[in-house]
């Protein structure tokens, strides 16, 4: 987890760790496009052994679409949370912080 905050910080996240579940949260991520373009959330990745696994989704803080449509569900982060299941492809080609950011922002592009 350590290592994709380092990576983070240095691209110009502030984050904040979430140690009991192995979350580390991206404050005031704000989308840059799609139909939520221009909101400011928290972005939470699973980030237990990182650069090892990928982040198997993201979890999104305030709730952006309802519960239960297109694999988005409840977090275990909180009621304010829900957990977009989406998976990160190319994980072996790259294992990086801008990596996992642009699939972020794919992901609220078709979001």
């Amino acid at each position: 987890m350590d290592e994709l905050e380092r990576q983070l910080n240095a691209i110009g996240f502030k984050t904040n760790q979430i140690p009991e579940h192995k979350i580390l949260v991206i404050e005031d991520y704000t989308i840059e496009a799609g139909p939520h373009a221009s909101k400011t959330v928290r972005v939470g990745l699973s980030a237990g052994d990182f650069p090892y696994t990928p982040p198997a989704g993201i979890h999104v803080s305030p709730k952006l679409r309802p519960d239960g449509q297109n694999n988005i569900n409840a977090s275990p982060l909180g009621n304010e949370w829900q957990y977009w299941s989406r998976r990160l492809p190319d994980w072996g080609k790259d294992r990086s912080a801008r990596h996992i950011i642009a699939h972020v922002n794919k992901v609220f592009l078709n979001g």
